[in-house]
């Protein structure tokens, strides 16, 4: 039951309140690589693909939003394509996302609703793409991402009102669902109930035999079958690296910059005291009097503070100038007049009436400077080669924007470059299993493999502020299965495989058939006339079911034994056309979870969660109706075409 329970969490449904209306341009800074500007399909105009209320969604901002969420799976998935990620639902969930997100935001719009533009600056400047080293909000940074996605400010900004509107609509939509203990309890023994049976295993190498296949009939599996042969996309990837150290030996600071830095931040080398001090702070001039005199009779400044209800605090060492910033003026004069162990004030400040004792006096002397002329031309140097740095790698970018070639940036800049063989987005040489790139690499490939057959080249950081690379795709070779010649061994030990496993459905057919008739399971195994393996003993309980589906690893027959009525027997294909298992169950052993206070009360949070996201669902659609969507059938048709490669 959990594992019903998971797949329905990780659902489109499931996902609702997580995804589903989060922009898909939102999604592509929030968690992409944004430093390709290429796209793997696109449209030859704008038209419009839905009306939603009084807003449109065109076909430009649709195709962009497929690359994106295509780009987001093929991180997760390196061997996915645009082709599969379409034809398996990513352009209609896509479509469908977007849908949702409009008529949110125009319901939300028609009665009141609001996103400030504050809101929304806020949560831009969260996006860590947009953010400089001191990640703090960056113009530049802001800037060069939405050029490099091809958007304007204007739609990521109605992305982020879209998401931000449907935030406010949507958290308490399936807040508080009440769920019956009578629909909970059963549900809940499910997990307590256990499953007894047997299974065998009827192996398609028990019907081959060494008989060479036909040509034809060869040729004729593959071509059925290229699917399971066809390589992934691969790209030739040239780069070049280049790091900071190149310029540690042309850069040299001046004696003017020296000079200069060293006047700039003379307070900084002049002569300096720093305080090591105590104080408390009590709200009006006459109290602060009486606890000084307390402590000028010969009480502690401890004890004193403690004697009113109150505590000394610690400032620690801390300069004149920095103690007129946490206190004021006038309190920093006093302590900074006051002899080693004595007492000052009381000075005011904003926080009150000051008493501060002085621990200790630390004089720093000053420097001169020539004595601080190492420290200043290793701070100009560091600052000059990250200002060379910037500046390189932002100069290469508008030349390659130009039109310049990677060669031609390589010879002025003294650059080696290097080639790849054609790799697959994981890296790997399908050709060579053990070729290992080169670990830039894992920072290269993804903007690779991101850019289009006649991008321009760019630059990828490798390491913040250290390292880059110079990179261009010099040949993409399409996802496609190799000449048959190339796997002829391969593809003849599947198709003799796949021939054997149609004689193992038969037998395995026949077992269970008879089985189920009341024959036992080894009697059935005699009678087929075949040599099989041993029946094994097999049992579980759905808790068990449920704990191994969390982590993905449920056996097929287990997962089928749990469908099965007792007494039965089915057939389950085994994989790769390794042959065919028969599933016995023997006995079914129910559960009671009514007085198991926790699964009960885990099943109803569940429950609760699922129907709370069918609510939210409920008030989508009817969202929706309200506002009144009309999608464009022919220009939807038409896009998926182009994006699919058609014309």
């Amino acid at each position: 039951m959990i594992s019903f329970f998971r797949r329905i969490f990780s659902s489109k449904l499931g996902l609702f309140l997580t995804f589903c209306f989060i922009g898909l341009i939102a999604v592509a800074f929030a968690t992409a690589d944004v430093s390709s500007s290429g796209t793997f399909g696109g449209v030859t105009g704008s038209g419009t693909a839905a009306q939603v209320g009084d807003s449109k969604l065109t076909t430009a901002e649709l195709s962009q939003s497929v690359n994106n969420a295509f780009r987001g799976e093929q991180r997760e998935n390196t061997g996915l394509d645009l082709k599969t990620y379409i034809n398996g639902g990513g352009f209609d969930d896509v479509l469908e996302r977007l849908i949702n997100s409009f008529a949110i935001a125009d319901f939300g719009s028609k009665y009141g609703m609001a996103a400030g533009k504050r809101l929304v600056d806020g949560e831009i400047a969260n996006i860590p793409t947009f953010q400089g080293a001191d990640g703090q909000f960056s113009e530049e940074n802001f800037r060069r991402a939405l050029q490099q996605q091809g958007i304007n400010e204007a739609q990521l900004r109605d992305d982020f009102t879209r998401n931000l509107i449907a935030d406010q609509l949507l958290t308490t939509a399936g807040f508080g669902a009440a769920v019956p203990q009578k629909l909970v309890l059963p549900y809940a023994s499910l997990l307590l109930e256990s499953r007894e049976g047997q299974i065998t295993t009827v192996p398609s190498v028990a019907f081959i035999d060494d008989k060479k296949p036909a040509k034809a009939a060869l040729e004729a599996f593959y071509a059925k079958n290229a699917s399971r042969y066809t390589i992934p996309e691969r790209r030739t990837i040239r780069y070049a690296l280049f790091e900071k150290s190149r310029f540690n030996d042309k850069i040299k600071p001046s004696e003017k910059d020296i000079a200069g830095y060293y006047k700039l931040n003379q307070a900084r080398y002049s002569a300096s005291e720093t305080r090591n001090l105590n104080q408390v702070i009590v709200p009006t001039e006459a109290a602060a009097k009486t606890l000084a005199a307390k402590i000028g009779g010969g009480t502690s400044l401890e004890q004193a503070a403690t004697s009113v209800g109150l505590s000394a605090a610690e400032v620690g060492s801390i300069s004149k100038a920095d103690f007129v910033n946490v206190a004021s003026q006038a309190v920093a004069n006093a302590a900074f007049s006051a002899p080693s162990g004595g007492i000052a004030g009381p000075a005011q400040s904003a926080l009150g009436w000051h008493i501060v004792k002085v621990d200790g006096i630390k004089q720093i002397p000053g420097r001169t400077l020539a004595q601080a002329r190492p420290e200043i031309v290793s701070e100009l140097t560091r600052e000059k080669i990250e200002e060379a740095m910037a500046e390189l790698t932002v100069r290469l970018e508008d030349e390659f924007a130009d039109g310049a070639t990677l060669g031609d940036i390589a010879k002025a800049e003294q650059l080696k470059v290097e080639s790849t063989p054609a790799l697959l987005a994981n890296g790997q040489n399908p050709n060579d299993q053990n070729y290992k790139p080169i670990p830039e690499m894992e920072r290269i490939l993804p903007t690779a493999f991101a850019m289009d057959a006649d991008s321009d080249p760019q630059v990828v950081e490798i390491i913040p502020g250290q390292q880059y690379a110079a990179i261009a795709v010099s040949d993409i070779t399409e996802a496609a299965p190799p000449p048959l010649k190339q796997i002829e061994q391969l593809v003849t030990r599947d198709y003799m495989l796949d021939q054997g496993a149609k004689q193992a459905k038969i037998v395995a057919d026949k077992i269970a058939k008879a089985v189920s008739g009341g024959t036992s399971l080894s009697k059935a195994i005699a009678d087929a006339g075949v040599k099989l393996p041993g029946i094994q003993k097999i049992s579980s309980t759905r808790a068990d079911l449920a704990r191994q589906s969390q982590q993905g690893q449920v056996p097929p027959p287990l997962s089928l034994m749990f469908s099965m009525a007792p007494g039965t027997a089915k057939s389950l294909a085994a994989p790769r056309d390794q042959g065919y298992f028969v599933v016995v169950l023997d006995k079914l052993n129910r559960g009671d979870a009514s007085k198991r206070d926790d699964l009960l009360k885990a099943t109803r949070a569940q429950f609760k969660q699922v129907f709370g996201n069918e609510y939210t669902a409920q008030f989508i659609d009817a969202m929706k109706a309200d506002v009144g969507v009309k999608r464009n059938e022919d220009a939807l048709s038409t896009l998926k075409s182009q994006l699919l490669g058609g014309n």
